[in-house]
């Protein structure tokens, strides 16, 4: 069951909703915040602060996940999937013109993919500790396989109830939020059907599914942010975006963890390279 939703919801397809946040000027450029697994809406929000006052930031909640509907019977949340639901919702909101996109964690999958897919969409991208197509050749092992069989266990216990009570007691507030947001949080980590969809999206990854393999991030203007073990992206992917789009930027934080990257004056530092990304697109498209 869905949570309540924090914000709007708005129709992508028939019958199906997603929740979301736009916030910022009207006319301003588009950034569109994807969370990594098991994350929600709020987890870009100080990202969101940080760049309301001059871009339009869009957070939102993945099918299934948050207060946003189940995915349809059948459908595997892929990353194609996800990446087609981005853009359903982009249609819905009426937003056409290419827009950067900022991806923590897995969803580095599907910042792959979409920039593999639909390049022309995007204005920039920014990885933050973030998953690449090359950590999946480990998919039974390394990270993938562990995280799966964790996710099924907490969708198992969700279902029977275990984690609602343990969640009001022990979920951390490492994202510092407050209010609703720190609810929705909350909610997140008790809920019998977000843990199911967290382990679903992440079941559904195709390590040969060719829309993961392929060359777009290096065609793109590219930051990327490190800090943990988490992340699969390289110094190198940063070298070979600048060498092709004249942008390309790379930072580690090993003081940081896996949140707190997101979080702070972290969050400035990541909106300082939207800003970088705006301004060298901008040029490029005035000479």
């Amino acid at each position: 069951m869905a949570n309540k939703p924090a914000f709007s919801l708005i129709e992508i397809e028939p019958g199906r909703r997603i929740h979301y946040l736009l916030e910022g000027p009207e006319e301003a450029s588009v950034v569109l915040y994807d969370a990594g697994s098991f994350g929600i809406y709020a987890d870009g929000w100080w990202i969101k602060e940080a760049l309301k006052k001059d871009f339009r930031v869009c957070l939102y909640d993945r099918v299934g996940m948050g207060a946003s509907d189940p995915a349809p019977d059948g459908i595997v949340p892929s990353p194609e999937y996800h990446v087609s639901d981005m853009r359903r919702l982009m249609a819905a909101l009426k937003i056409k013109d290419p827009f950067m996109l900022i991806g923590h964690s897995m969803a580095g999958l599907r910042l792959h993919t979409y920039a593999n897919l639909y390049p022309e969409n995007l204005s920039g991208l920014i990885l933050i500790d973030a998953v690449s197509p090359r950590r999946l050749k480990d998919v039974t092992g390394g990270f993938f396989g562990p995280f799966g069989q964790m996710l099924r266990v907490g969708a198992y216990g969700a279902r029977l109830g275990l984690a609602e009570p343990l969640s009001r007691v022990f979920a951390p507030n490492n994202f510092r939020l407050d209010g609703q947001l720190r609810e929705d949080k909350v909610w997140g980590y008790g809920a019998a059907s977000h843990h199911a969809a967290s382990r679903d999206e992440v079941l559904g990854v195709d390590p040969n599914a060719p829309y993961l393999h392929g060359n777009g991030i290096e065609n793109l203007p590219l930051a990327i942010l490190t800090a943990t073990i988490i992340n699969s992206m390289t110094e190198q992917d940063a070298k070979t975006a600048e060498e092709n789009t004249g942008y390309g930027w790379y930072g580690n934080f090993p003081k940081e963890d896996h949140v707190s990257i997101l979080i702070g004056d972290n969050a400035t530092i990541i909106a300082d390279r939207v800003r970088e990304i705006h301004h060298h697109v901008s040029h490029v498209r005035a000479a």
